[in-house]
């Protein structure tokens, strides 16, 4: 994972990026990125390392934000865009961070952990195409005595080909 500026180098740049939201204060003291990892992975398992030939293609992120103790209540939340090899939105989504516990600096740590989009699904006799998830952008934010404030980044990751997944 990377931070701006994001310069994909195996995926065109994205035709609709994560945008900034509106009002957002960009202020990294009040929160940052403390981790992140984004995979491709088939959710079907194999049985002793023996492939099963079916595959059920899941992008999934994990991102663990530590953010300012500034109010008791507090929440947190990622913008996320996943695209194409051609940088074309295939969706886009708001997601909850969980408060995980107090980081003990004055600040709390929070994370995300989930499958961001859904691919391709091939079961015997089935196949559910869906277009090849090659990269994902994202923004964090959290919110605090009626104000949302943001690292001001935009957070991206590029993904192995669906044919490379397995």
């Amino acid at each position: 994972m990377s931070t701006e500026p994001a310069r994909p180098s195996q995926v065109a740049l994205p035709t609709q990026p994560v945008r900034l939201r509106q009002n957002a204060i960009s202020d990294r003291t009040h929160l940052r990125v403390t981790g992140d990892a984004a995979t491709k992975e088939n959710a079907f398992p194999s049985s002793s390392g023996h492939a099963s030939g079916m595959s059920n293609l899941q992008t999934q992120l994990r991102v663990e934000a530590w953010v300012r103790n500034l109010s008791f209540v507090k929440s947190a939340w990622l913008d996320v865009h996943v695209f194409d090899r051609d940088g074309r939105l295939l969706t886009s989504e708001t997601l909850p961070l969980r408060y995980t516990h107090a980081a003990g600096d004055g600040g709390d740590l929070f994370v995300f952990d989930g499958v961001v989009y859904q691919g391709s699904v091939a079961t015997q006799g089935s196949v559910d195409p869906r277009p090849d998830a090659r990269a994902l952008q994202y923004r964090l934010y959290c919110e605090q005595g009626a104000r949302v404030y943001t690292d001001g980044l935009q957070h991206w990751c590029e993904l192995r080909t669906d044919a490379a997944g397995g």
